[in-house]
């Protein structure tokens, strides 16, 4: 087995936990392939028996990918890998985090899972977002959680006509409209009052942002629907968002047109966790009845 590693390398405890999965992985005669994002860190002495490769040739060459960090880590890892999909085992620091699997008081337990190939492969729905500019310009994007169409820097409420394979659905007027994944419904659509959706169930949710009607609600669509956003009024400043990572700044003539990807997220899922589990971690519920 080749095991490739990436990571948020702008977070200290990155590099703790680096070095106890290269130390197992060491002792256990595994090839083990660093991405070169850690020669970003100047600061950082790389050891002489890290094996460091640029990312693209390290997915190319691995079985399984670690990602050490938080979900964001997790969810910039599978943009990049794009359809050289491999599987990812998230390794977890910091706050809130639905995807990470492991962190470094289970390291250990958790890797020699993955060694002994007791662990399951969750595969997850990707959107694929295109933008069309007034010039007939064409920009492809992909995302695992959401895609936020959004007023930007401004006050102003935005509206945001809707159609479901080319059926009208509404336009909705407020700060904007979230598109999400199974696995992006407890991210910002949660937040916004959209429903909690379980990740392998095939569905693209739609949730308007603050509405200035109360009668606009969420909406659950079968996931071969497609998608397709446009503005019916003159506005500066209108904003889409990929996954909260990737900004897009859009002109008011453009036309955004959103589908499920044809190809799937692969994450690692270990016996000893459960997505029923992981939520109720999350959410804080604690099961009593008060």
């Amino acid at each position: 087995m080749i095991i490739g590693c990436t990571g948020n390398y702008r977070k200290e405890e990155f590099y703790t936990i680096l070095q106890k999965v290269h130390e197992i992985l060491s002792k256990e005669d595994i090839e083990f392939i660093i991405s070169s994002d850690l020669n970003k860190n100047s600061e950082f002495n790389i050891p002489s028996d890290y094996r460091i490769m640029d990312f693209r040739l390290m997915s190319e060459k691995c079985d399984l990918l670690f990602a050490i960090g938080g979900d964001g880590t997790i969810l910039s890892t599978v943009r990049r890998l794009e359809q050289n999909m491999k599987p990812i085992m998230g390794i977890h620091i910091g706050g809130l985090g639905f995807l990470s699997e492991s962190n470094e008081d289970n390291l250990a337990e958790s890797i020699a899972y993955i060694l002994n190939s007791n662990y399951t492969i969750s595969e997850r729905m990707l959107l694929e977002t295109q933008i069309t500019s007034p010039n007939d310009a064409k920009q492809m994007l992909w995302a695992l959680n959401d895609v936020v169409v959004d007023h930007g820097p401004s006050a102003r409420l935005l509206k945001v006509e809707v159609q479901v394979s080319n059926h009208y659905l509404n336009t909705f007027e407020g700060d904007g409209v979230i598109i999400s994944t199974p696995t992006g419904s407890t991210a910002y659509s949660l937040s916004a009052g959209g429903p909690i959706i379980y990740p392998s169930m095939d569905s693209i949710t739609v949730t308007p942002i603050c509405p200035h009607s109360l009668s606009a609600r969420p909406i659950v669509l079968k996931a071969t629907e497609i998608i397709t956003m446009s503005f019916p009024e003159p506005y500066e400043g209108i904003s889409l968002a990929i996954d909260g990572q990737i900004k897009v700044s859009l002109d008011d003539q453009a036309q955004i047109q959103i589908k499920q990807a044809e190809y799937f997220a692969k994450l690692v899922r270990l016996p000893t966790n459960g997505y029923f589990k992981t939520l109720r971690t999350k959410m804080g519920w604690s099961g009593k009845v008060r």
